[in-house]
């Protein structure tokens, strides 16, 4: 058997879910982020200018962009690190009531793609992440079971998805393929 990752996202009316693809970020994607609604990352910032960071972004299928992650591969391919991970002003948790928001699920299927992206840069699925909150640790800690690493520095949680948990999320945008 042959899988495929298919990634969605979920309208927050209806809970249609809404099928996208994630693709390298463009730079004319990125230009536009600096007009209203404005994001809340500076996609275009020098940190993210790394050139060992990759940048993805998550379209609709008529080119609505409507999240941002940034990932990169940690030391000798021990895993990924997920830099940032954003939704759309319309969507975003941080910007709207959760009832407003247009999209959901996009921070599930930013963690589901980094753990891909992990396996296909040989990583074995481990992804790493900070909370930005205290509400997103425990709903990382809860519904993700990620489990609580030591972080670099003060204040962020640090988490850590492998092994079960990583497969589990990633199997919710997996789909037999005909070869």
């Amino acid at each position: 058997m042959t899988y495929g990752f298919f990634p969605y996202v979920s309208l927050t009316t209806t809970k249609e879910q809404i099928p996208v693809q994630i693709e390298p970020a463009a730079p004319a994607q990125l230009d536009t982020l600096h007009t209203d609604p404005k994001w809340q990352t500076d996609w275009s910032s020098e940190y993210l200018a790394d050139p060992t960071i990759d940048k993805f972004a998550v379209t609709t299928e008529d080119g609505e962009m409507i999240a941002l992650g940034a990932y990169q591969v940690q030391d000798r391919k021990t895993h990924v690190i997920i830099i940032y991970a954003e939704s759309a002003p319309h969507s975003n948790p941080t910007m709207h009531l959760l009832e407003d928001r247009k999209y959901y699920g996009i921070g599930q299927l930013l963690i589901a793609f980094g753990i891909k992206y992990s396996i296909d840069n040989g990583c074995l699925g481990v992804v790493v992440f900070e909370a930005k909150t205290d509400e997103l640790a425990s709903h990382y800690e809860r519904d993700f079971h990620a489990i609580r690493i030591p972080s670099l520095g003060e204040g962020l949680k640090r988490y850590m998805l492998a092994d079960e948990p990583a497969w589990k999320m990633l199997s919710n945008y997996l789909k037999e393929v005909s070869e």
